[in-house]
């Protein structure tokens, strides 16, 4: 396969996922003694890097439009693994921090907003509309992306690179300060729920199959909804409308339900300007590294076909006959 199509097809947001998956493994490999199942854990990123390369290969070889939507978007699923995993890496150096995080947002409000919230507001039709933002959190980031998706390529690539460089900080940042959130450090009747309808049994099955004791500190929640609405002002206006009120809801949300503390969400918000700061610098950095090893490429290769004509033009004067 020729290095200037391989380089072409390899996308930033390939980069940082290989990227997390080797540093998470390299994190897992010499944590041995701490963790359970390591083999298994390896075993997976291995695979995991297998099929990403298989899929650029056939993006390569086999051009469709099927394989060319799933380079694009499996980023995307594998956040949904990498998140409960955080649980599995966040206690190597700390237990989890929640009492430091509680004792702050007590002495910050005097008391938790987290428990007020939902004491204030116990209605079932607020619980299912607290838990319809909730629940709405990554059909969000699914539709803006395949919004700029079909709308632009170059927009998708900076959009969904910024998507995922933010969740992965975030994951790391979670590993490192291990905070579980007041739905689990929380005891009954203080970690409760007003029911609700629909919705809030969806949550509850979702807590139920993916949510660990993680992933409070700050809110990835919040901080990734706040970069979806600025993402949409920029490449995708007309859905701000439904997102500004959508947003609006889901980051209210993450209160409502005891997910995070109020200074997660404090924290949350505040984390954007960086995320986006760096998100942007490092696309660039590896756009213009990309172009730099094409360039590079180039360059070789016409310096081996120099080589090749000089070799051969040497080998015909001592072999005149030939």
């Amino acid at each position: 396969m020729p290095w200037r199509k391989i380089l072409r097809i390899v996308y930033p947001t390939d980069l940082i996922t290989i990227a997390y998956i080797l540093l998470t493994g390299i994190f897992i490999f010499f944590s041995a003694l701490k963790l359970n199942d390591v083999a298994v854990h390896l075993t997976t990123r291995v695979f995991l890097v297998g099929v990403i390369s298989l899929f650029i290969y056939l993006d390569y070889t086999y051009p469709s439009k099927l394989v060319r939507f799933v380079r694009h978007f499996y980023p995307l699923a594998l956040l949904c693994y990498f998140y409960p995993e955080t649980d599995y890496l966040n206690n190597i150096f700390f237990p989890n921090l929640d009492p430091w995080v509680a004792n702050l947002e007590v002495t910050i409000f005097g008391g938790h907003p987290s428990i007020w919230f939902s004491e204030y507001f116990p209605w079932r039709w607020f619980s299912e509309l607290m838990n319809l933002g909730y629940f709405s959190f990554y059909i969000l980031i699914f539709i803006l992306c395949y919004k700029i998706y079909r709308d632009d390529y170059e927009d998708f690539s900076i959009s969904v690179f910024i998507i995922c460089m933010s969740f992965y900080i975030y994951y790391f940042i979670f590993i490192f300060f291990p905070v579980a959130g007041p739905q689990f450090y929380f005891a009954p009747p203080d970690n409760l729920l007003p029911d609700g309808y629909l919705f809030s049994k969806a949550v509850a099955i979702v807590h139920e199959m993916g949510e660990r004791p993680t992933a409070a500190f700050p809110s990835s929640h919040v901080g990734i909804m706040c970069l979806l609405l600025v993402l949409a002002s920029k490449y995708a206006p007309k859905l701000l409308k439904w997102y500004i009120p959508i947003g609006i809801i889901l980051i209210l949300s993450t209160v409502y339900i005891k997910a995070h503390y109020a200074i997660d969400v404090i924290a949350g918000v505040l984390t954007v300007p960086t995320l986006y700061w760096i998100s942007i610098q490092a696309y660039n950095v590896i756009v213009q590294g990309l172009s730099q090893e094409i360039k590079v490429q180039l360059v070789y290769e016409k310096i081996r076909v120099w080589v090749n004509d000089i070799s051969e033009k040497i080998r015909q004067r001592q072999n005149p006959f030939r």
